[in-house]
């Protein structure tokens, strides 16, 4: 689905940003791609979708070559939600934002109606396609966002920081977004800093730190070990700090934890 191989990436010449990053990504694969402020992460973002170029490496999306696909077509394949979601709006009203992406795939009349009704109601805004975007406010802006490039159903999603500004609602909304399109063969690849957000949703971490990948694990494998985390400048998800401070195995989530939990005071 896509393939990033030995890139390199700076502003100018004397100043590295990324250094022989590679990695593959398999149809619904959730990756989290994670590290200290400055690593890398976003700048990695905007070469998987085009809007930067590498200095040298390659980079195919769903078979396209960034390199010479221009990324109005590259949108076709892959999907961005960038950290500050109004930066990409430009509609009037949410119905018509929604709409624009998949106006550009030839949708029209009932098709176009049912695609954006659907996105509408998946993402939470059917009471609102008529109000301007920037009239919202920040967790509704973001599922715009969200849902502009969910009409236009690619087979990969990039999302930076996409629990930013979120409630405990949005949040859960969120993540059974991020499920769906993973069962529906899509992969979704999205940089966040809240570990507990990866922790229950990633299948798996692909850590940077100064520039390169340090680490590129399951899920599970990564916050096990405690020194990877440490390597890329990240905190444990709770479950996991609590499960060693007591002794148990790793868990990702709150049930796993519980279940780790009951087994071992059953023993």
């Amino acid at each position: 689905m896509l393939s990033v191989d030995s890139v390199a990436f700076g502003y100018d010449e004397r100043t590295p940003v990324l250094a022989d990053i590679g990695f593959t990504v398999a149809p619904g694969d959730v990756v989290a791609i994670v590290g200290r402020n400055g690593a890398g992460k976003s700048t990695l973002l905007r070469l998987l979708n085009g809007l930067l170029q590498p200095r040298s490496g390659r980079i195919v999306i769903d078979g396209c070559a960034t390199a010479d696909t221009p990324v109005h077509v590259l949108a076709r394949h892959i999907g961005t939600v960038f950290q500050a979601p109004e930066q990409q709006m430009f509609h009037a009203n949410v119905w018509d934002e929604i709409a624009f992406g998949a106006r550009q795939l030839g949708l029209t009349g009932d098709a176009l109606e049912e695609r954006v009704h659907e996105t509408l109601v998946r993402t939470g805004l059917e009471d609102v396609t008529h109000v301007h975007p920037l009239d919202l406010d920040q967790a509704r802006r973001r599922f715009v966002a969200l849902a502009s490039v969910l009409a236009m159903r690619p087979p990969i999603l990039l999302l930076d920081e996409p629990q930013r500004g979120l409630d405990r609602a949005a949040v859960e909304r969120l993540e059974s977004i991020v499920v769906e399109q993973a069962a529906a063969g899509r992969s979704v690849l999205l940089v966040c800093h809240d570990m507990d957000f990866v922790a229950r949703r990633a299948t798996r971490v692909i850590a940077v730190a100064r520039g390169r990948i340090v680490a590129d694990h399951p899920t599970l494998d990564f916050f096990g070990d405690p020194a990877l985390a440490h390597a890329a400048g990240v905190e444990l998800p709770d479950t996991i700090a609590l499960a060693r401070a007591l002794d148990l195995p790793p868990a990702l989530t709150p049930p796993a934890f519980a279940a780790a939990w009951m087994e071992s005071a059953a023993s």
